[in-house]
């Protein structure tokens, strides 16, 4: 959700041309093209900036590793709103995809974090902008989205943020620190876009109206700032989203788990606090249980992954991880793992796996 710049704007300028030259060559997912969307990034706050810096620091949040996957990066600012400015940025873009004819045979989206709220608002006015322009409804076809992280149920940091900006900052101590380092700069009430979408209430009001891609879900509940996010997030998390947003569940719960039945760790075994049901459509993949909010789309490896579902095809891509089943004496459980999973990031796990 949160990407901080950390390269310079010279750069940031120059890899603006040098990517439409460079990443072609590796960019599609078993044959179809990816369309990447971006999660919040907080220095974009209480500014108004424009369509190229948004363009570079969006080219700039993915180039760790999907960006030579991808055939197309969408920009948003987090200074609007997803229902707002967002969706009006996002509809220019995709006028530019149904003129070139880019998804007509079908894309894979591919977001992170808030994206997977940015891309539902997409989903759900697509056929409607389509038909302003023009154009059959399958000119801009998705036929899956992969959710790294996805923050369609909210985080509770947003509520906190909220809370505390819209009182002035009257809440002090560790709450006030969780805030500052969430949204990483001073904003005042009226400067708080997209944070008002993602709080719980409001992100499930946007998130229930769009179901009818598929969703492959890939979560991580691994820690991430010295802990100091986790006590003001319901249930398991990854230090920004909470697994009831991830996983897809229906409601805001305490969650320990994406399954009734297998541990973030692997185990096989009964989860007291698993989901109370999935929304439609939505499907959890994986589950790295030492992976936090930011190495879910890196490339640095972040320990084992646990498999949810597997074994499946969906949007003519198959999901079919090599497992490993296990007694482990250490856990004194059997284990259900991807197998040599920990020696790649999640990343890597799912484009190796899914590009067949």
């Amino acid at each position: 959700m949160i990407r901080p710049i950390t390269r310079a704007t010279t750069r940031l300028l120059l890899l603006l041309g040098f990517a439409m030259l460079s990443w072609q060559a590796q960019a599609s997912l078993n044959g179809k093209p990816v369309v990447l969307i971006h999660g919040f990034q907080y220095q974009q706050l209480g500014t108004q900036p424009t369509d190229a810096s948004l363009q570079a620091e969006a080219i700039d949040y993915w180039q760790e590793y999907w960006l030579q996957r991808s055939e197309v990066v969408l920009y948003w600012s987090a200074s609007e709103r997803i229902s707002q400015g967002i969706s009006d940025q996002i509809k220019r873009q995709v006028k530019t995809l149904a003129d070139n004819g880019t998804c007509q045979s079908g894309c894979v989206l591919l977001t992170h974090s808030t994206g997977d709220l940015v891309a539902r608002q997409m989903l759900r006015n697509l056929n409607g902008w389509l038909w302003e322009w023009g154009y059959p409804s399958n000119r801009v076809t998705f036929l899956v989205s992969l959710d790294m992280a996805g923050a369609g149920g909210g985080t509770e940091l947003a509520d906190l943020a909220v809370s505390v900006i819209d009182s002035d900052n009257l809440f002090a101590g560790a709450a006030t620190s969780v805030v500052n380092w969430f949204l990483g700069t001073n904003v005042g009430p009226n400067e708080l876009g997209v944070v008002r979408d993602l709080q719980p209430a409001v992100a499930r009001s946007l998130a229930t109206q769009n179901n009818a891609v598929p969703r492959l879900r890939f979560v991580g509940s691994g820690d991430a700032f010295l802990r100091a996010s986790k006590p003001f997030i319901l249930g398991y998390d990854d230090s920004v989203v909470p697994l009831h947003s991830a996983c897809g569940s229906v409601r805001q719960e305490n969650l320990e788990s994406c399954s009734a039945s297998i541990k973030t760790n692997g185990e096989l075994d009964a989860v007291a606090k698993s989901p109370t049901g999935l929304r439609y459509n939505n499907f959890p993949v994986l589950m790295g249980n030492s992976t936090d909010h930011f190495e879910v789309i890196g490339s640095a490896t972040s320990g084992d992954y646990a498999p949810v579902i597997n074994n499946f095809t969906v949007g003519g891509l198959g999901v079919d991880f090599a497992i490993d089943q296990y007694w482990s004496w250490w856990h004194w459980d059997t284990l259900r793992l991807v197998r040599n999973g920990s020696d790649k990031s999640l990343s890597a796990n799912v484009f190796d796996t899914l590009n067949q």
